[in-house]
This record gives structure tokens, C-alpha cells and sequence, in this order.
């Protein structure tokens, strides 16, 4: 969505607090490189900005503007938001996620992103999609790069999720983490998957339908006590397949 994209936030808040691009530009330090500066406001498509670049801009837009621009609004740029502790520990969150991405050579760096429902709608990754809000990336994992390949072919497209509620118990759990495969989004077999199902983002077992026309799928949860649904398979986006989850004893 258009008015999601943080280059058209950044804009808004730099002509909130009264800058041109030349002078906020300058004041950034871009000096005679300002067309650098240029393209976070006009080509910048991804989630967020990086949280150098807005880490940068604080002192620069914080309670200028009518009303006073706020902290809170600024990190927002970055995809930071307030943690359990507050805003605070969501820049610490962001900081430490930031450090993990450095890790040496050999690791896979893995997101691991909220799917509660108050977290937003659509994809569970906004770039796999190509719409809809994206949800937040609360922590970073990493794993060993030639452990994950031992099981998958291609290690690209990762993400972590947690399991939100009880309805696919006794196989997956509340609060456990599932490894999902971002880049598996067509329903080639049945399997347990996660899915936005028009309401929100769930871990569901999918069944297809045989000799279906058009092709409908079934929504299984383990856990009895929830109902199984049957949709048309165009009803749902698939957002990637389970391929793990951690188990603890």
C-alpha cells in the first residue's frame, strides 16, 4: 500500500519540521551528495529504513514541526516500536537484531517475526508478497549454515514465527518456534503451512481437495476441538510451509 512506504513517512515528517531536502540533506552530512540522500525519499521501496539513516535524523526532526514531531514517530521509520519495557527496549531489540546480522561467514541469519493479532495484516513478509504491511521483526536467530542445509537445498527465505494459541496442539504448542520456508507458497502437497486467511496469519495443515474445480483446499487444525474449513484455494496466501520447529525437553 502507497501510504505505507517509509520514503513518503520520511518526506511527511521532514516538511512537518519546516526542511527543505537541500538543508536536511546537508544537515545529514550528505554534503554534495544529496541526490543520495534523495533516493530514501523517492525510490526507497523497502519496509523500513535502515536504523543508522534514522538514528541520524532524531536530533534533526524530534519535537520540531506542529504538532511536535515525536521520538516514537521517527524509530517508526526503522520498523522499531515499543517492546514490553516501552520504546527504549524496542530500539535495544532493533540494535541487537542489527549486530546479529553480522555474524561471520557461515551462519544463515534468520528473522524471526511477530504474527499476534495485533501485529498487522497481510504478508508475513511484505518483499515475499509484494504487498500488504509486513509484520515487525522481533529478533534475529543464527544458525549454522551447513546444519540447515543438511535438511534444505536452498536456505534463502527463512523466517521464524511463534505459535500463537492452542488450536494445532499437540503438534505445535503455544509460544513454540517453527522454522517456515518463505519461498514455498504454492500448495504442491499437503502439509502444515502458514497462511493469511483473511482474518490473520496462522499455522494451519492444508489439504488439497482431489479433482476439485476450482481447486479448494481444506484448513485442518490438529486440535479436535476446532472446526476444519474447506475454501477455494484462491481464499488464501500461503506464506510459507513449516520445515521445523524446536522441540525442548
Amino acid at each position: 500500500m502507497i501510504e505505507q512506504l517509509p520514503r513518503l513517512k520520511l518526506k511527511a515528517l521532514r516538511q512537518r519540521a519546516g526542511w527543505t531536502v537541500r538543508a536536511f540533506a546537508d544537515a545529514m552530512g550528505y554534503g554534495e551528495k544529496q541526490s543520495s540522500y534523495r533516493t530514501y525519499e523517492d525510490t526507497y521501496k523497502k519496509p523500513f529504513l535502515p536504523i543508522d539513516f534514522v538514528e541520524k535524523t532524531i536530533p534533526l526532526l524530534v519535537d520540531r514541526g506542529e504538532p511536535p514531531i515525536e521520538l516514537r514517530e521517527v524509530w517508526e521509520l526503522a520498523g522499531v516500536f515499543p517492546g514490553e519495557m516501552g520504546l527504549s527496549d524496542g530500539i535495544e531489540r532493533a540494535k541487537r537484531a542489527k549486530s546479529f546480522a553480522r555474524t561471520e561467514h557461515g551462519t544463515v541469519i534468520v528473522n524471526e517475526y511477530d504474527v499476534s493479532p495485533q501485529a498487522g495484516a497481510g504478508a508475513l513478509i511484505d518483499e515475499v508478497a509484494g504487498g500488504g504491511e509486513g509484520h515487525i521483526s522481533v529478533a534475529c536467530w543464527a544458525m549454522p549454515k551447513s546444519f540447515l542445509e543438511n535438511y534444505l537445498p536452498d536456505t534463502s527465505g527463512l523466517a521464524v514465527v511463534r505459535v500463537i494459541g492452542n488450536s494445532m496442539e499437540p503438534d505445535f504448542l503455544p509460544s513454540e518456534r517453527v522454522l517456515v520456508d518463505t519461498r514455498h507458497r504454492q500448495l504442491s502437497h499437503d502439509g502444515v503451512y502458514v497462511l493469511w486467511n483473511g482474518h490473520g496469519v496462522v499455522i494451519k495443515q492444508l489439504q488439497l481437495v482431489p479433482n476439485s474445480k476450482p481447486e479448494r483446499v481444506r484448513i485442518i487444525s490438529v486440535n479436535p476441538s476446532y472446526p476444519s474449513d474447506e475454501v477455494n484455494l484462491t481464499d488464501i496466501h500461503i506464506n510459507g510451509r513449516v520445515v521445523g520447529k524446536w522441540l525442548w525437553k
